[in-house]
């Protein structure tokens, strides 16, 4: 499985259980309870973003090392 394709299913997932838990917020219980849920379903939010953004930060990682190693083997080239 691809970094992006694992990255998407951990996205899916983590905001999959954000939306239960906002839900579950709606309910009736507490309000400090409500608010501390909210509060974890924003934290699982934000860990959805990370993942995608180092999913992204990867890809762009393994696009730029064949164009390196392209220079440094045209540069090894020239000298020898």
């Amino acid at each position: 499985m691809r970094h992006e394709e694992f990255a998407e299913r951990a996205v899916s997932r983590l905001e999959a259980v954000a939306d239960r838990l906002e839900g579950e917020a709606k309910g009736p219980g507490t309000d400090g309870e409500a608010s501390k849920t909210k509060a974890r379903a924003q934290e699982l939010r934000v860990a959805a973003l990370l993942v995608r953004e180092e999913a992204a930060a990867v890809a762009r990682e393994e696009r730029e090392v064949p164009v390196q190693m392209t220079a440094e083997n045209l540069s090894l080239e020239a000298q020898g």
